[in-house]
């Protein structure tokens, strides 16, 4: 059972109340995270604020070096950052290596080396010359979601603080272990206390005590459209600075020029990357009418050629989804295809998969064809 803690100007901080975290391929509890009340995230907030003026007097090379040493201590830190994300999120250990952990290390280098080319800007008129001035907003808050737990947040948390922000963070509640990683790395680095503030919990709760806190300035948020519309209903009176990733999904497009099998390689791993669970993913396939046929025989090949299972074991392609729950709404969306007309090429049940991932919110990849172009599934 692990741990996961507020980390609050500096220091591992308790609350009085507990979220349990599930891994979603064994339903079994893995940790305990906090359930973040107004007051925990008021702390969070004045720690940032106390520690906004020191920070962004910092030069922009001095806070680039910060970036690098945070980068140096997660890449030694990679192979438990893949486990992690791996036991969190249900997804594949191979993808967790090769996405999550990769991407986040690189995170933190590619806005350390973006920042290099931030310099003085003059435009020059015949009577006048126009300078533009780079100045920090203020106190970041910045919501990440489920998907891509340290990937996102790393992405967010990078380009604030480079740039002479602090921030208030909250991770998803459902996949809490790397942002407690990443606590525990801006802790051994000495990031100086403040900086960067993580507080977990619900999102109606936590993350909405952080959009709606005064003297939060900027709002970074990915995660559901409706979420999204809270968030932006919630920001706006408040004039805060607003940035919103809402769900998408979409089309993958067949041409009748297509080197067939390679497309139908592509067209696979696109649509059930992390289980179909980025909003990059391929959800919808539009072929040409001429090779459809042949093309629909080696998409599903490549489908079933995919081995679904425990994702610690370096041969899983396909984990679990992110919840029993999601796993329902999912099923729902399959018996909703068939209500529509559509038919079930391959997948729409559970395996039969034994031991402790018996009880996990797994499902075959699915292809459903015969929809109507407008039907809710399709949509």
């Amino acid at each position: 059972m692990i741990l996961v803690r507020n980390y609050v100007n500096g220091i591992f901080v308790d609350s009085k109340e507990t979220i349990e975290d599930i891994n979603p391929a064994t339903s079994e509890v893995i940790a305990t995270i906090p359930r973040s009340n107004l007051n925990d995230v008021n702390e969070a907030v004045l720690a940032a604020d106390k520690a906004r003026d020191n920070w962004s007097s910092l030069s922009l090379d001095e806070r680039r070096k910060w970036l690098e040493k945070i980068a140096n201590a997660l890449e030694a830190r990679s192979e438990e950052i893949a486990k992690l994300e791996s036991l969190d999120t249900g997804k594949p250990i191979k993808i967790a290596r090769a996405v999550d952990a990769s991407r986040s290390v690189a995170n933190f280098r590619f806005f350390a080396e973006f920042s290099k080319d931030f310099h003085e800007q003059k435009f020059l008129m015949e009577d006048a010359t126009n300078h533009v001035i780079f100045k920090p907003v203020g106190i970041a808050g910045l919501i990440t979601p489920w998907n891509l737990p340290l990937y996102l947040l790393s992405w967010k948390i990078a380009p604030a603080i480079v740039m002479g922000n602090t921030v208030v963070a909250k991770p998803s509640e459902l996949t809490p272990l790397t942002a407690n990683l990443l606590a525990e790395v801006f802790d051994e680095v000495g990031l100086p206390a403040g900086v960067v503030n993580i507080v977990h919990g619900f999102g109606h709760e936590t993350g909405q005590a952080i959009v709606s806190h005064p003297l939060v300035n900027l709002i970074s948020f990915t995660g559901g459209t409706q979420t999204g519309r809270i968030v932006a209903k919630t920001a706006a009176p408040l004039f805060k600075k607003l940035s919103l990733e809402l769900g998408g999904k979409n089309a993958t497009v067949i041409l009748k020029d297509a080197e067939l099998e390679l497309a139908a390689k592509g067209a696979a791993k696109a649509g059930f990357t992390n289980s179909g669970q980025v909003c990059l993913c391929g959800s919808r396939i539009l072929i040409d009418e001429s090779i459809a046929e042949q093309f629909t025989e080696l998409l599903i090949h490549e489908i079933e050629s995919m081995k679904i299972g425990d994702p610690q074991n370096e041969e899983t392609d396909i984990g679990s989804v992110i919840s029993i729950q999601h796993l329902e709404k999912v099923e729902k969306y399959i018996q909703l295809a068939l209500d529509e007309g559509g038919e079930i090429l391959t997948g729409g049940k559970r395996p039969q998969l034994d031991g402790i991932n018996s009880n996990g919110a797994f499902l075959r990849p699915t292809v459903i064809s015969g929809l109507n172009i407008n039907s809710r599934t399709a949509t």
